[in-house]
């Protein structure tokens, strides 16, 4: 599960935006791609990354909090997040219980998932555009009104299934337009030496939302109807609307004619040469040109085919093979979750050549094993340890990884890079379900779970045979 985009939403410097990813707009040469000359072996670094004894983790994980964009960033994201979960249980909730059954919710959630996957490339290239700011700030203000429209629907009674699916539709497009920017926010924001702090902390509270957010969402439906809580879901978006909006967007100078044209901007990408009179690279002819971000592609389309299984082949375990109930079900999920915040903390507290991307390639390796274990596990506990000891490799790769992207790909590309790392994350998804669907009922969950372990761990192992991934 290697997720570059995504649910790791946040961050940027006390002169421009945030969410977990990169954006900018400022002349880089075609050569970005600048190796890090080892002087240590990966061991040593791997070494360094479990072993070496930290300065103030905590203060160096709390830095980016200084920062007032990024505090406004982290506030307004983590009650929008939250906000998310309630959506996340109030639709199902209300469809399952008034609003036709399972087939009818597997119809909405379809008609939201398709056009999250294709607009997450226009997305990108919105972001690159008017920069990540205003991007999700617009996102956020259309979502608010689309949220609100399905809960004044459903509370006049005229929630029909055409347009739950169309405003559903609607939502998942601006969706997918808000998680490229939201990726790509974070080294507006920041300076260079916090973004893996930042990324950290963006990490922390979504995963943290994912935990509370449900069990109120819950409260709510249960106690009042799902209506309230899609209404407050559409009021955290305005919330988010809010504190965007109050950030103070960097105003400087344009890379091509140097004049103060008032645009929002991002800081030169580290490491790639740059000057006043060089044309910024284009996308495609970085894409065709740069054999690391062809490579990271490839990671991350193939490493992501176990997301569709495990939505499967987890809870079929667990039902199948654990003989346990909704409870063992929700306590995996719950395993992964605070392995993953664990892991997002352990992360911003690294510092030095414990930031590199062998590193990271040796965190999503290790947690392919505990992948193999869950799928071995014939005992509920064992299956929680394994499922909480690969929330917290997943937590470290992920992390480092978007941190790595975020320092060293151009940043005035860096929106349309996490457009297409975002598709490539959905790309396989409606293929793994599918499979796995019929490899679970053939044979069980078990074995399918251990055949997507080996699967990512081929997608990853081209870390280790790719150079230019070793040198990141």
């Amino acid at each position: 599960m290697i997720d570059p985009s995504s649910e790791t939403q946040t961050t940027t410097s006390d002169e421009a935006d945030g969410a977990v990813s990169i954006a900018s707009i400022a002349s880089v040469a075609p050569v970005i791609e600048t190796p890090l000359t080892p002087d240590a072996t990966d061991a040593a670094a791997i070494a360094e990354t479990v072993a070496r004894p930290l300065s103030n983790p905590v203060a160096t994980l709390l830095a980016p909090l200084r920062h007032r964009n990024f505090s406004l960033l982290f506030a307004g994201q983590l009650i929008s997040v939250i906000g998310d979960m309630f959506y996340s249980v109030a639709l199902p909730w209300y469809m399952l219980t008034r609003g036709g059954g399972p087939a009818n919710l597997g119809l909405v959630l379809t008609a939201y998932g398709i056009p999250l996957m294709v607009t997450s490339l226009l997305g990108g290239w919105l972001s690159d555009r008017f920069r990540p700011r205003r991007v999700m700030l617009a996102s956020d203000a259309i979502r608010m009104l689309i949220v609100g429209a399905i809960a004044a629907a459903i509370f006049q009674g005229h929630a029909t299934l055409v347009l739950l699916a169309a405003l559903s539709a609607t939502l998942g497009a601006f969706d997918g337009v808000f998680l490229p920017a939201s990726s790509a926010i974070t080294p507006d924001v920041l300076p260079d030496e916090e973004l893996q702090a930042g990324n950290s902390l963006s990490y922390v509270w979504n995963q943290a939302a994912r935990l509370l957010g449900p069990a109120l969402a819950g409260l709510i439906v249960a106690r009042f109807a799902p209506g309230w809580a899609l209404a407050i879901d559409a009021a955290t978006f305005g919330v988010s609307t809010i504190t965007l909006a109050l950030m103070r967007p960097r105003r400087t100078k344009t890379a091509r004619t140097g004049a103060d044209q008032g645009r929002e901007t991002a800081p030169v990408t580290t490491g790639a040469a740059a000057s006043d009179t060089t044309p910024p690279v284009t996308f495609g002819r970085y894409l065709l040109g740069s054999r690391l971000l062809q490579v990271l592609f490839v990671i991350t389309l193939v490493g992501n085919f176990i997301n569709g299984l495990a939505e499967v082949a987890i809870p079929s375990l667990a039902h199948l093979t654990l003989h346990t109930d909704a409870t063992g079900f929700g306590a995996l999920l719950v395993a992964m979750g605070a392995g993953s915040l664990v892991g997002a903390i352990l992360a911003g507290m690294l510092k030095g050549r414990a930031q590199r991307g062998i590193v990271a390639v040796w965190f999503f390796t290790i947690q392919s094993f505990f992948i193999v274990g869950v799928g071995l596990a014939t005992s509920l506990w064992f299956a929680v340890g394994s499922m909480a000891l690969f929330g917290l490799f997943n937590g470290l790769g992920n992390v480092s990884f978007v941190t790595l992207v975020q320092r060293k790909l151009p940043r005035h590309l860096l929106g349309r890079i996490m457009g297409v790392f975002g598709f490539t994350n959905f790309a396989l998804y409606p293929i793994s379900v599918a499979v796995s669907g019929f490899a679970v009922a053939r044979y069980g969950p078990g074995p399918v779970i251990i055949a997507g372990a080996i699967v990512t761990l081929a997608a990853i192992s081209m870390g280790f045979v790719s150079r230019e991934v070793r040198e990141l």
